[in-house]
């Protein structure tokens, strides 16, 4: 196992997708999910990820700037990241101005994620094909970043008159960028332009080899742009993240961690897989081994020692300098997910950091 001694060191996310709760209305799951916002703001976690969705018990938060303001108010300390922002479903005018609000009721805390969507079922509730959405994030986002940088947004191709902002980003030139995806095609494009990118979700995500060979491409695509000038999204003097997301269950023994984890797997793996199975598609509607998953590392998932050893190995192996956690998920109750986020703050990511130091030296 070997680190480059001149990354930067690991950091820590909170991912979310706010999944529905047997038993929990929206609401009382949104103020749970804001209690486990305000623990995970008292440190050890540098940014929350909230993914967007429709349609589906797995996202209770199709629109994630409303979720992103409450949590705006309910923290001060943590940067927030709706991750990802499905580009191709807004008007690209209303996108830009709710960025602005965000970042400024945060006091510049935002970061942005941004991406075309991760399924064609909820794509065609907003009318559209896979393709068309593509074909609208390739036209949107650079409208979208022109904007935040020059406070004047213009319609792609010039249409209609340039529109001032009044209510401008507060980081210059625009907040972080981040672009989650399992698309390993994408990844010398994203290495190039300076994105922070979290590949591979959860239970789904590939090898911690195939991981590594993905961030060496990123990172030699970061440095030879870097070289001649031409990061085109990446923010001045800063190396980007290249992540990984986990689902994470820390208890005080393994055999708890074990216990708590079947049943509210199961009811979180109904949700994820609710729109694919609703059509009939069987992309990852099959069963899963929740100790097959354990043991292969696509869930992190035991006492502290336990977790840390499974996130060293993840930070070393696959050669990340980020790792994003799930914490609240299925039907964990928020006091066992609480108790989870403390537990990885206080005796996880200390061990972390420690056994990535001396992998360094």
């Amino acid at each position: 196992m070997s680190l480059d001694p001149h990354a930067p060191d690991v950091s820590f996310g909170v991912f979310d997708w706010i999944d529905a709760v047997p038993g929990r209305t929206p609401g009382a799951v949104y103020a749970d999910r804001l209690r486990l916002l305000a623990e995970a703001d008292r440190g050890g976690f540098d940014v929350y990820h909230l993914a967007e969705h429709h349609g589906t018990p797995l996202g209770l938060a199709p629109s994630p700037a409303l979720f992103m303001a409450a949590a705006a108010q309910a923290t001060e300390r943590i940067r927030l990241a709706p991750t990802t922002f499905i580009v191709p479903l807004y008007d690209p005018l209303r996108l830009v101005q709710e960025i602005g609000m965000l970042d400024q009721l945060s006091g510049g805390r935002l970061e942005i994620g941004v991406g075309k969507g991760s399924s064609p079922h909820e794509a065609a509730m907003y009318g559209l094909t896979p393709q068309q959405a593509a074909a609208r994030f390739e036209e949107l986002v650079p409208a979208v970043l022109a904007a935040l940088e020059t406070g004047v947004f213009q319609r792609p191709g010039g249409a209609g008159e340039a529109v001032p902002l009044h209510v401008p980003v507060r980081q210059r030139p625009h907040p972080p960028l981040w672009y989650p995806t399992s698309n390993a095609a994408s990844i010398p494009r994203l290495g190039a332009e300076g994105y922070n990118v979290v590949f591979g979700f959860g239970f789904v995500s590939p090898p911690l080899e195939t991981v590594r060979e993905q961030s060496r491409v990123f990172f030699d695509r970061f440095r030879e742009a870097s070289a001649r000038g031409e990061v085109r999204y990446g923010l001045p003097g800063v190396t980007p993240r290249f992540g990984l997301m986990r689902h994470v269950l820390v208890a005080p023994t393994d055999e708890e961690a074990m216990a708590l984890l079947r049943p509210a797997f199961a009811d979180h793996h109904r949700n994820f897989t609710h729109l694919w199975r609703l059509h009939g598609d069987e992309r990852h509607t099959r069963p899963v081994d929740v100790d097959q998953l354990v043991a292969e590392g696509r869930l992190y998932v035991g006492s502290p020692e336990t977790v840390a050893r499974q996130v060293a190995e993840a930070v070393a192996v696959g050669e990340v300098n980020h790792v994003a956690g799930s914490f609240a998920w299925g039907s964990l109750d928020v006091e066992t997910s609480l108790r989870s986020v403390r537990l990885f703050r206080d005796e996880v990511v200390p061990a972390v950091h420690g056994l990535t130091a001396a992998v360094r030296r």
